[in-house]
């Protein structure tokens, strides 16, 4: 059997699975790549200085790059931001954060002065993700769930408040120019609340009744005044964008140190022996 049947047998044995067939494609091109560059260093340096600095190359290479992207937020990035949720309550007299505990229960009472209402797409997204759950989503099957609605359409969101998240240095450090690149502010808790209300069942849809383009004619949802008002209570996550390539920066300039030190041993030592020959 020719090596070129062979191959064809065994990348039909992987390509029903689209993630094994993105692992090799890495392992064999960085086998390639790493391999080629080292087989061309151990013929002219030797296996061992080839090998060396081959491998010095290949983290100064990985240094560079996790440098840039530590600097952008680019490439193999941690968490994004993004809002989490904290409760989902009735009353947010009975959160245990003494910023919700200032809302009212009710839509129509306004807002605190600590409080600004927003159009916040991302904590509505939040919210609709945590309350509305289908009849297949897993969640529904827990004890202890959230799942209040089957869509983002059984409900009216009301409005979308959030407070806090300011910026401070601590210890006194005035904010300017020279400061917020030496001195890393911090910032206070920030706090959104979805508050949302569900609709009235809505009356079945006659199909004999049309409007004038022929279509059926739909009740547009009302809001039920008897239901209650949902607060769901969401806190700000700032993510960690940038905690991956600060860490793989750091391990490349460890590994790139390591292999410059010993290049710099080896070069002392092969100084120290020319010296005792040219004695």
């Amino acid at each position: 059997m020719s090596a070129a049947v062979i191959s064809a047998q065994l990348f039909g044995i992987v390509s029903w699975d689209p993630v094994l067939t993105g692992y090799l494609a890495v392992i064999i091109s960085m086998a390639v790549l790493c391999g080629s560059v080292y087989l061309l260093l151990a013929t002219n340096l030797g296996v061992r200085l080839g090998f060396l600095v081959a491998w010095t190359g290949l983290w100064g290479w990985m240094l560079l790059m996790s440098i840039v992207w530590w600097i952008f937020g680019i490439g193999w990035i941690g968490a994004q931001p993004g809002w989490n949720v904290l409760q989902v309550a009735t009353n947010p007299a009975v959160v245990p954060i003494p910023e919700v505990q200032q809302l009212p229960a009710s839509a129509a009472v306004p807002l605190p002065a600590d409080w600004t209402e927003v159009d916040e797409a991302d904590a509505r997204s939040a919210a609709d993700s945590h309350v509305a759950c289908s009849d297949a989503d897993p969640r529904r099957l827990l004890a202890v769930n959230s799942c209040l609605f089957t869509a983002a359409s059984d409900y009216f969101t009301h409005r979308v408040a959030i407070t806090g998240g300011e910026r401070y240095r601590p210890l006194g450090v005035p904010d300017n120019a020279i400061t917020q690149y030496f001195f890393p502010s911090r910032g206070r808790p920030n706090y959104a609340v979805v508050q949302i209300q569900g609709y009235a069942p809505g009356a079945d849809i006659d199909p004999n009744v049309v409007d004038d383009e022929g279509a059926p004619i739909v009740e547009k949802p009302r809001v039920d005044p008897g239901a209650p008002v949902y607060s769901v209570v969401m806190v700000r996550d700032h993510g960690s964008v940038r905690l991956r390539p600060a860490l793989l920066t750091i391990f490349s300039a460890l590994l790139f140190g390591l292999g410059c030190y010993h290049l710099h041993r080896r070069d002392q030592a092969i100084w120290a022996v020319r010296e005792a020959a040219g004695q």
